[in-house]
């Protein structure tokens, strides 16, 4: 299946493994990219900074073709961990990186300099429109029904409007537990899903 965020990480199904906070680890990426989907971790998964570079050096080693890997930041100040992150995922680099809680900008700017996407997760018009001016390579639309940080607007109605808004791929995150729920994200025009 062939949709823009197949396309943009090259992987075989439009499917993001979510970045879960203290749950997703080196192996669950390792398996996601057998799969032929991307995976994604937390940064703040790991203690140092050095454990960061360790887990991309993995993952980098361990990459196949049509997976792909990134990484979740928390870019407000309320992760002071931040900035060493950024700086150690565009040395080390990986394909993407999905953005959370803040302002993406000096996340787009350094990560594209270093040749990675960066999706920015978003609950409304206002803040897609935002990441999309900064220069954001997709948006991650998270409705009511997603883990974690949360939207107020529904799968549909927030697919929907980003789309009619937006020139960037959406990609849905929320409400997804089989193949049918993943069609019928697509078909409210998602590029893709973040389970």
């Amino acid at each position: 299946m062939q949709t823009k965020l197949t396309e943009l990480l090259n992987i075989k199904h439009p499917i993001i493994q979510a970045p879960m906070f203290l749950v997703s680890n080196t192996d669950m990426v390792i398996e996601a990219m057998k799969s032929g989907i991307a995976g994604c971790i937390p940064a703040l998964n790991y203690r140092t900074l050095d454990e960061l570079r360790s887990a991309i050096k993995e993952l980098k080693a361990a990459k196949v073709e049509g997976g792909s890997y990134g990484f979740n930041l928390i870019v407000n100040k309320s992760n002071v961990k931040y900035k060493g992150q950024l700086e150690v995922l565009c040395e080390e680099g990986c394909d993407f990186i999905i953005t959370s809680l803040g302002s993406p900008e000096e996340t787009i700017k350094q990560a594209h300099k270093a040749g990675i996407k960066v999706f920015c997760d978003v609950v409304d018009l206002k803040f897609a429109k935002k990441v999309e001016q900064l220069g954001a390579d997709a948006i991650i639309a998270v409705n009511n029904q997603a883990g974690g940080h949360r939207g107020d607007a529904s799968p549909e109605a927030l697919i929907r409007e980003l789309v009619a808004n937006c020139n960037i791929p959406i990609i849905s995150a929320g409400g997804v537990g089989c193949k049918a729920d993943i069609d019928k994200m697509l078909s409210y025009g998602a590029a893709g899903v973040s389970v």
